[in-house]
């Protein structure tokens, strides 16, 4: 049984979300989180990637539990885009695909696919900044 790259890139969405998150805030390493997210796939946890950083000591509970409040705050521009109907959740996979080969940024991935106007990303961009505004 093969696997097409867009069920490791699901997967890696899924569980890479918020370890991403908690690389960029500083909480933890790059290295860490492929440790935890090595870790979580060796034992086929049905631990989250928070919950396994902190079983490995690279977190604490309590900063897992400020981070999760903070991350679950924010939109991002695609799941933005999927919630008013502009775009379908395979056409994120696919701009989310073509964004790690061109390193573009998601927006105008989505635009040059074909996959929404400009527009409705300008739109939601400004939407997106008044709900962090807010």
């Amino acid at each position: 049984m093969s696997t097409h790259p867009r069920d490791s890139l699901l997967k890696d969405i899924q569980a890479g979300y918020f370890g991403d998150y908690l690389v960029a805030r500083g909480l933890v390493s790059a290295d860490q989180l492929k440790a935890g997210l090595a870790q979580q796939a060796d034992v086929n946890s049905f631990l989250r990637i928070g919950e396994v950083l902190v079983k490995l000591g690279y977190l604490s509970s309590e900063a897992l539990v400020v981070a999760l409040r903070d991350f679950k705050g924010q939109l991002r521009l695609g799941e933005l885009l999927i919630s008013t109907g502009e775009i379908r959740f395979l056409q994120l996979l696919d701009a989310l695909e073509e964004q790690r080969r061109t390193g573009d940024s998601i927006g105008q991935v989505l635009v040059n696919l074909g996959s929404c106007s400009q527009e409705a990303v300008n739109e939601a961009l400004e939407l997106q900044q008044r709900v962090y505004v807010d």
